[in-house]
């Protein structure tokens, strides 16, 4: 497939003007059809001050992308008969456990698929804080907390911190990082390697991704390197820049590789074709088939994998896709099942809207208007009789927090303890509601219990509980 002159003139004017509008100092794009990469390019700077050029072959953090490589290897591993995505974690790992004895049922698929029933939880901000090199004196200087920056620090946090589970493995899904560190332990265990040496050795490697690893040194040293750009919080317009990339072993497996969009471009790909890539099979279609079954409802329309969600209905095409961010780091890849469609967004800039560069470059492909959203909500008003039911603070493990309120016969939610800003809550339907922010609709359900009552919320993926 050929994109014509005038497409490819719309989209980067789509993409400079969303650069302009959320002031993102880099961004890198690729889009393939097949084996062919039909289009790929580098917009604004790796760095403001030398004004260094973004280019495809520049490194970026790819963050909770990472998650999906992970489920490639946990998926080989049980290729090569070492394992089963059904054993319990504790076959592996006997040090494991949650609060309240339901851990002895957890199972590599629950981890995959964020349906362990683990809450939002500190442990990663946690392990960024005592791993990551200081920007300041007086950063990193957060109230005490148990170690998690090893493998067997984070299983005897798992095991004995304070936090209830949200219900039965398999009840509910909340996305959890410490999940996905788990499953780092059980590929480094099963297979007897580092998970960094397993991940770069049978999956980066054969994928012909020189450019892709878990090796700061080695970030450290390149010489087209992306600078980390990142605001304090949502309300602050300035943009503060790093060079001190965020560290935390024990979650390497949920979101600590770095790539570049030419590497990506060979994993998107390869997805695209079952398992092949230069002529050697990699894994089996099979197993990546496995990996992109909708095994959880992870939001009203998307459905969570193995590292991957999946929306069935898009005009008529299935969409693969995952997210991820850190200081400094906004991806996405991605590819439209059946068609051979794939793409990757990096973006230097935390907190960068790259869904909506993602859902442009499909919809590029598929003939649609850039600025179609892949999902669209109703935005109703909620009865006036439903909002004391819905009204309530929201407070997660991982430090956010949301406050629902009526005001003039409206839904509204604050976000954070200190925020002035405010935004009205519009209805989908019962149970679903949704929050637009900058132009980027976020959406909210309404767990209730077996009485009506309103006992958490969904919001990013995570399942929050009411305070």
């Amino acid at each position: 497939m050929k994109l014509t002159a005038a497409q490819v003139s719309e989209f980067e004017k789509f993409v400079t003007g969303l650069m302009e509008e959320y002031k993102m100092p880099g961004l890198a794009v690729g889009i393939a059809c097949g084996d062919e990469v039909v289009y790929k390019k580098g917009f604004g700077v790796k760095d403001l001050v030398t004004k260094a050029p973004v280019t495809t072959r520049t490194i970026f953090g790819v963050a909770s992308v990472t998650k999906s490589f992970t489920g490639v290897a946990i998926m080989k591993l049980c290729e090569e008969g070492k394992m089963s995505v059904h054993d319990p974690v504790k076959k592996f790992l006997p040090e494991f456990g949650v609060p309240g004895g339901t851990g002895d049922a957890i199972t590599s698929h629950h981890c995959l698929t964020h349906t362990t029933g683990l809450p939002p939880l500190p442990s990663l901000d946690w392990a960024i804080d005592d791993n990551t090199k200081k920007e300041n004196e007086t950063s990193n200087e957060g109230k005490p907390h148990p170690p998690v920056t090893t493998y067997s620090e984070l299983m005897e946090y798992l095991r004995t911190g304070d936090f209830t589970v949200l219900g039965e493995p398999g009840r509910y899904c909340s996305y959890s990082n410490d999940a996905y560190g788990v499953l780092g332990a059980v590929i480094e265990k099963v297979s007897g390697e580092m998970y960094a040496r397993y991940m770069e050795q049978n999956i980066l490697a054969p994928l012909g991704m020189k450019r892709s690893t878990f090796n700061l040194e080695e970030i450290l040293k390149d010489d087209d390197v992306t600078t980390l750009y990142y605001k304090e919080n949502d309300e602050d317009e300035e943009i503060k820049s790093s060079n001190n990339w965020q560290v935390a072993p024990a979650h390497m497996a949920c979101g600590w590789l770095k790539s570049c969009v030419d590497d990506l471009l060979n994993y998107v790909r390869w997805h695209c074709s079952g398992g092949t890539f230069g002529g050697a099979r990699v894994l089996s279609r099979e197993s990546l088939e496995a990996m992109i079954q909708p095994y959880a409802d992870y939001t009203r329309d998307k459905k969570y994998g193995y590292g991957f969600g999946i929306q069935e209905d898009y005009e008529g095409v299935t969409i693969i896709d995952h997210s991820g961010g850190l200081r400094g780091v906004s991806s996405q890849v991605g590819w439209i099942k059946d068609k051979g469609i794939s793409a990757v967004v990096l973006c230097n800039l935390s907190g960068a809207p790259t869904s909506k560069v993602l859902a442009a470059a499909f919809n590029m492909m598929l003939g649609l208007p850039l600025d179609k959203p892949r999902f669209v909500y109703q935005k109703g008003d909620w009865p006036k009789e439903q909002l004391d039911a819905l009204t309530g603070t929201f407070k997660s493990g991982e430090g956010g927090q949301v406050t629902f309120y009526k005001e003039d016969g409206k839904l509204m939610a604050r976000y954070g303890k200190d925020s002035k800003r405010s935004y009205e809550v519009k209805r989908d339907s019962d149970n679903v509601g949704v929050v637009t922010v900058r132009g980027l609709d976020n959406e909210i359900r309404f767990f209730r219990d077996q009485n009506g009552s309103v006992w958490a919320i969904g919001s990013g993926g995570r399942i929050i509980r009411k305070s």
